[in-house]
Order: structure tokens, then C-alpha cells, then sequence
């Protein structure tokens, strides 16, 4: 009979130790929660969208110039087979709708780069190894 009682003190003692362990596997974790909140914010406000807008000059031997406008549209500036048509910022990539035009035929798509360091004169966009670098005219 003892033996039987011991087993039952056991029992619900390992009912209650499972029970305290599922009810704490199910909280909700506010500081997890405001920290994604936090970051969230923090790679919305990476980039500062003035310093984009503005006329871009490759660096490169390539030279292809463009200019981005406030209100989300953007031109080539010396391309007349790759026409940028306009451009949108999240966190720190760039996504630019381009138009090619090639023979009797044009395609649309869209190109999005790494921004890499933008100051007020200066844009390093990046594309898996690829770099390009612009300076503001």
C-alpha cells in the first residue's frame, strides 16, 4: 500500500512538473518581440532616401549614368537600350524597374542592388561580387 501511494505522490508530481514546463514553452516573449519590432524600424530608416535622389555618374569604363526623382521615378541619362523607369528603397536594397530595348523587341524587368555606402555624394551599389560605384553630378 505504501508503495502504491509513493507512486501516486510521483506521478502527480511529474504531472505537474510536464504541466509547469508547457505552460512556460508558451509564453510570449515581449522582449523578442519589441527587439523584431526594433529592427524592423532601425532597416526601414537604413538608407536616407534624399541622399538618393539625384543625377549618378558610373565610375566605371561602362558610364552608365542615370538620375533618380523624388517621386519614385527614375531616368538613364546616357543609355538608349536600358532605360531606368522608375525606383523604391526597403531597408538597404534598391529595386529599380528597367525597360530593355533591343532588336524590335523590349522587355521589362526589375534590378535590385545592395546598397553598400550612400552619403550625399557618393553610392556604392553591390550585386552579388559586383560593385558599382557613382558619384553624384
Amino acid at each position: 500500500m505504501k508503495k502504491l501511494v509513493t507512486k501516486a505522490k510521483v506521478m502527480h508530481i511529474l504531472f505537474l512538473i510536464v504541466g509547469v514546463l508547457l505552460l512556460g514553452s508558451c509564453k510570449n516573449d515581449r522582449k523578442s518581440t519589441t527587439k523584431n519590432e526594433e529592427s524592423s524600424k532601425i532597416e526601414e530608416s537604413i538608407v536616407e532616401k534624399e541622399f538618393l535622389v539625384g543625377s549618378w555618374k558610373d565610375t566605371s569604363k561602362s558610364a552608365l549614368h542615370f538620375t533618380i526623382f523624388k517621386n519614385g521615378t527614375a531616368r538613364s541619362d546616357n543609355m538608349k537600350t536600358l532605360l531606368y523607369k522608375n525606383w523604391k528603397v526597403k531597408g538597404n536594397q534598391i529595386t529599380f524597374t528597367i525597360e530593355s530595348l533591343g532588336n524590335g523587341t523590349s522587355s521589362i524587368d526589375t534590378v535590385t542592388y545592395i546598397i553598400e555606402k550612400l552619403t550625399k555624394d557618393k553610392l556604392i551599389l553591390r550585386k552579388g561580387t559586383y560593385l558599382s560605384e557613382y558619384t553624384k553630378k
